[in-house]
């Protein structure tokens, strides 16, 4: 999970069109949970408009909002609210009816989210194995459940403060950091609020599942070994002499690190974990490439 700025992206104009009576979809669902019943839920549509799923993919490049891996090529993204529209689990495992029903249609409440990082699941956990289950569905901690927000009336939110991160209002990597193992873990001291965030986060998302933490150690996999290339040729080049091999070297030089580039682009997956590892690299190594006349 990195941050990203919401503002990049438009807000998608369907979502505050009018759907009938004069009234938006948020209108007609503070009007429908006012005097509900108990019984029927609102069924909200807009969130799920082409409009809004094509804005979340341009604002995300086709990545889960959470693990930061592509969904193109295996299966559609879910339009995620990031609080919960129908119904919401407290803290005493309870579930609550509605939730929060006048953010559903909110630019600022919707995220993509691939089926693993939302629906919940049995899912192994590799560095917790009593954290048997994960996806957020309808998770929503939060610091203090007397002061969860319940009512579109109330002021400030009610003082309610989220346990778990929004990559669009926080910074993940000033929380969160990835090990040699590819392993999400706490970047903040034990006992903190930062650091019941950090771990709520990973929990709840399941950002250590087994089958994820493998895909982002292959990935680290590709990015050391463009590094060790580029370190050796680095180390070879100088004392080549000119000809074809001095060549084909600094040839192979180049390659590498535009593919290790491409490890740095927006596009790419698990950059929480990359781009750290790339930006150290480049800048201790950055001083060698330009005696060698490259541009790092």
């Amino acid at each position: 999970m990195i941050h990203l700025d919401r503002n990049q992206v438009a807000t998608p104009v369907i979502l505050s069109k009018i759907v009938r009576d004069g009234k938006t979809e948020t209108e007609l669902a503070i009007e429908h949970y006012t005097n509900w019943d108990g019984t029927k839920q609102y069924s909200f549509s807009r969130y799920k408009h082409d409009d809004v799923k094509d804005a979340l993919e341009t604002l995300f490049d086709g990545k889960c909002a959470y693990c930061e891996s592509n969904f193109h090529h295996v299966a559609p993204e879910d339009i995620e609210h990031w609080r919960p529209k129908g119904a919401v689990i407290l803290e005493d495992g309870t579930e609550r009816k509605p939730a929060y029903y006048w953010l559903a249609a909110s630019w600022d409440n919707l995220l993509p989210s691939c089926i693993h990082c939302n629906r919940r699941q049995r899912q192994e956990d590799v560095r917790d194995s009593d954290n048997a289950q994960s996806g957020k569905k309808n998770f929503f901690p939060v610091v203090k459940e007397a002061n969860r927000w319940t009512h579109h009336t109330q002021a400030n939110r009610n003082g309610e403060e989220p346990l778990i991160l929004d990559p669009c209002t926080d910074q993940p990597e000033q929380f969160l950091n990835i090990n040699d193992d590819a392993v999400v873990n706490e970047k903040v001291p034990v006992g903190t609020l930062e650091n019941r965030r950090a771990r709520a986060s990973i929990d709840v998302y399941g950002l250590n599942r087994k089958a994820l933490v493998d895909e982002r150690k292959k990935q680290r996999d590709l990015v050391v070994a463009l590094i060790d290339t580029i370190r050796l040729c680095t180390l070879q080049l100088p004392v080549l002499p000119a000809g074809p091999v001095r060549d084909a070297t600094r040839d192979q030089l180049l390659k590498k690190l535009s593919e290790l580039k491409k490890h740095q682009a927006k596009d790419s997956q698990y950059l929480l974990m990359k781009a750290p590892m790339i930006d150290e690299f480049i800048q201790g190594i950055g001083p060698e490439l330009q005696n060698l006349g490259v541009v790092p």
